[in-house]
């Protein structure tokens, strides 16, 4: 078995390569690390080659039984030459971002407008594949595929179907959809429950939905604050606008 010493090593370098937006759009490739999100990718995710570090091999070994994808073996140093995180677990695998045309719907579904914190765009792409909201629209957002979204995902940013939409696609999806803005100033979610299949937007951190868009949404809801809280993360608004339609 032979075994990745260097971390000048080409795959080493590549895989490096990769916690940049624009490698990874020049490759087509992004990374994705940890034992658990490795071995649960889905059947459809096409994996270019997993990358195996001393001590997981009997890890491995379930994993390759499932992938036909090239392996590489590689020391404790090389994968932590190449990990996003502090501690690496030991199991990485490159896999291809795939290529989407833009298109309507099929069922429930977010557009999110400006999301730009990874840590939250990871966390609403975990709660959509949770609850069924699997095509996701990013417009201005960050990058789906940088290595903090996709360890916040936990996996759900292989489980759903993601955009990278412009400006004039998202005004057409509020057009042609059931669009449902998440703003404070809306009705009660609480309340009432949009009509399904529903497209939720929801927009920045710090600015919300911009206004152009919001003024296409067919209905806008908010939830409902106590305690003089004025308005919650998005991810966590996101979530919990999404489960009001999960529980129904």
């Amino acid at each position: 078995m032979d075994v990745i010493t260097s971390s000048s090593n080409r795959i080493a370098k590549l895989c490096r390569s990769l916690a940049e937006k624009k490698f990874r759009d020049e490759t087509g490739l992004f990374l994705v690390e940890g034992g658990k999100i490795v071995a649960d990718l889905p059947s459809d995710a096409q994996v270019e080659f997993l990358l195996v570090a001393e001590g997981r091999e009997a890890e491995a070994e379930e994993i390759l039984a499932t992938t036909r994808a090239q392996v590489y073996y590689v020391t404790d140093s090389v994968m932590k030459s190449i990990s996003d995180t502090v501690t690496p677990y030991g199991l990485a695998a490159a896999v291809r971002i795939p290529v989407r045309e833009f298109a309507l719907p099929r069922g429930n579904a977010l557009l999110l407008d400006g999301v730009s914190d990874p840590g939250n765009l990871g966390t609403i792409l975990r709660t959509a594949a949770a609850t069924g909201f699997e095509d996701v629209y990013l417009a201005d957002c960050a990058d789906a595929y940088a290595p903090k979204v996709v360890r916040a995902s936990m996996g759900g940013v292989l489980r759903t179907r993601i955009f990278r939409i412009t400006t004039e696609q998202a005004f057409a999806l509020a057009d042609g959809c059931n669009s449902v803005a998440l703003d404070m100033a809306g009705d009660s979610l609480a309340e009432c429950a949009p009509e399904t299949p529903v497209l939720y937007v929801a927009g920045n951190e710090a600015h919300g939905i911009r206004r152009d868009l919001l003024s296409r949404c067919r209905r806008v809801m908010s939830l409902p604050m106590r305690g003089g809280m004025e308005s919650l993360n998005v991810a966590v608004a996101t979530a919990v606008a999404m489960y009001r339609i999960f529980i129904e």
